[in-house]
C-alpha cells in the first residue's frame, strides 16, 4: 500500500513542480519590463499602393511608432493587423531593428498583405459616393529586447475623411458654360 501512495505523491509532486517552474518563468520574464511603462503608439503614417493582383494586393506602408516612456526602446521586431470599418483589411510584420528614444518616435518601412476578398469588401464600401468616413483600427505587438525583453502590445483606433470623388461632380468649366449659354 505504501508503494501505491508513494506513486500518488510523486506524479502530485510533478505536476506542482512544472506548475511551480511555469509560474516562476513567467514571473521572471515579467520582471525586466519596465515598472512604469505606457503602451507605445503606433500609428499609420503613409500607405501606398505596391503590387496589385488578383488574389493579393501587396501595400507600403510606413508606420509611426511613439515612446511615451521615459528610456528609449530598442524594438526588433513587429506584427499587426489592419482593420477597415470593422472589417480585416490587411496584415504586416517587420523584423527591421529600430530604436525609438524617449519621448521620441520612429518611422518603420512594412509590406502589408491583403486578399482578394477583403480588398474588394473595402472598394465596395468607398464607392458609397463623397465624404465618406473610414474607420480603422491598428492592433498588433512591438517586440521590445531593451530595456529587458518582452512584447508590447498596441492597439490605435481613428477615423479620417475620405473625400472620394470631391471636385469631380461637375467639370471645372461647367458654371461658366452654363452662363455662356444663358447670354
Amino acid at each position: 500500500m505504501s508503494g501505491g501512495r508513494s506513486n500518488v505523491m510523486t506524479t502530485r509532486l510533478k505536476r506542482y513542480g512544472w506548475t511551480a517552474l511555469a509560474t516562476t518563468m513567467l514571473l521572471a520574464a515579467c520582471s525586466t519590463m519596465p515598472k512604469e511603462y505606457e503602451m507605445l503608439r503606433v500609428h499609420i503614417a503613409d500607405m501606398t499602393p505596391k503590387d496589385m493582383a488578383i488574389f493579393e494586393q501587396r501595400f507600403d506602408v510606413k508606420l509611426r511608432i511613439q515612446n511615451p516612456n521615459e528610456v528609449e526602446f530598442s524594438i526588433n521586431g513587429l506584427k499587426f493587423d489592419i482593420a477597415l470599418n470593422e472589417h480585416d483589411f490587411a496584415n504586416g510584420m517587420s523584423g527591421e531593428h529600430v530604436v525609438v528614444p524617449r519621448f521620441g518616435s520612429e518611422v518603420v518601412n512594412v509590406e502589408v498583405f491583403t486578399t482578394l476578398a477583403s480588398f474588394l469588401r473595402q472598394v465596395q464600401e468607398f464607392s458609397g459616393g463623397t465624404g465618406q468616413k473610414v474607420r480603422y483600427r491598428l492592433k498588433g505587438t512591438a517586440f521590445v529586447d531593451a530595456p529587458g525583453n518582452f512584447k508590447a502590445p498596441f492597439d490605435e483606433k481613428g477615423e479620417i475623411e475620405l473625400n472620394l470623388g470631391a471636385g469631380f461632380d461637375k467639370p471645372p468649366d461647367a458654371s461658366i458654360d452654363e452662363k455662356e449659354r444663358r447670354q
